[in-house]
């Protein structure tokens, strides 16, 4: 485990003893699922270079439409389909991402701002503002279907949820492409000096191309994952939690300023964000103080890793 994870339990270990078991880990893995696909997601933008918050918008469009368009239609099977429909979408909305990005030379986060609001737009105004409780058949109790079932002192019964395996395909996926492709190399290279990778020769639209859609493809995931935990599906999923994915990533080790993250840090960064909130359950302390601990954590990581850096150039 990580080293900031594992200096987090201990101290709440300590305090309450519960917090080590088996079933804290699986019940904090199953809460933050959703998290960890969206964190894989945004990874390879955040290593080039950007901040992305539009991620959140595209779960919520490639998961409620077609939600909406499928129940119409009578649809009673199982969520494979609503994988595949929202996985194109989210690879398409991927693919304009990068085509405006490219072809008008705008920032990453002045369009993701954009692109933000004009999607939950869009869904509210031409889809429906109200979320749909309508689950097909064969995705009823989907939600429960646990791998591996465990006993948890605090919340019962919980376990290691079958849409884990998502987790470990994606992860492995993308550790391989970004850690044995040229235009993985090429992410961290833009990241660490967008200049010289070019000067390189590094494809930089080629590969805008590839970190997009694979943020679009994670956000769908993510959105038809968590909407069918939920058990109903919302125009506005996860308006709001950019900053605790964006937080995750960050811990994980991945630079703010580009050129640094990791598929494994990623994941013990996300991992420490749900410990935190787990925490805060086993102290007894009020859950609404979670953003404010999560948000005192990640700027001072943050404002460390920028000190770190000027300290290691002034060395050089």
């Amino acid at each position: 485990m990580h080293e900031k994870d594992i200096f987090f339990s201990l101290i709440i270990g300590l305090i309450n003893p519960a917090f080590f078991s088996i079933g804290t880990l699986f019940d904090v893995i199953r809460i933050q699922t959703i998290y960890l696909i969206l964190g894989l997601g945004l990874l390879p933008v955040i290593i080039l270079g950007g901040v992305d918050i539009s991620f959140v918008a595209i779960a919520a469009l490639a998961s409620f439409p077609v939600h909406m368009f499928l129940i119409g239609r009578g649809y009673e099977g199982g969520i494979w389909l609503y994988y595949v429909i929202g996985g194109t979408i989210g690879i398409l909305v991927g693919c304009l991402i990068a085509f405006l990005l490219t072809r008008f030379k705008l920032g990453i986060f002045d369009l993701s701002l954009g692109m933000n609001t004009l999607i939950y737009g869009f869904i509210q105004f031409f889809v429906g503002s109200l979320a749909n409780f309508d689950m097909p058949e064969k995705m009823v109790g989907w939600n429960k279907n646990y791998a591996i079932v465990v006993q948890n002192a605090v919340v019962g019964e919980t376990g290691l949820h079958v849409s884990f395996i998502i987790i470990l395909v994606f992860g492995i996926l993308l550790h391989l492409f970004l850690r044995h492709t040229v235009l993985g190399r090429g992410i961290f290279a833009i990241g660490s000096n967008k200049s010289v990778a070019i000067r390189t020769g590094f494809n930089i639209n080629r590969i805008y191309f590839f970190v997009f859609p694979i943020m679009g493809i994670a956000s769908a995931i993510a959105g038809i994952t968590l909407s069918v935990f939920l058990a109903f599906f919302s125009p506005i999923l996860l308006l709001g939690k950019n900053m605790q994915v964006l937080a995750g990533v960050i811990l994980g080790g991945a630079s703010i300023t580009g050129g640094k993250g990791s598929v494994l840090g990623t994941f013990f960064g996300v991992l420490l964000v749900g410990l935190v909130n787990q925490a805060l359950v086993y102290l007894g302390i009020d859950t609404q103080w979670f953003d404010a601990v999560i948000g005192v954590v990640f700027i001072m990581y943050a404002t460390f890793q920028v000190i770190t850096a000027k300290l290691n150039k002034q060395e050089n």
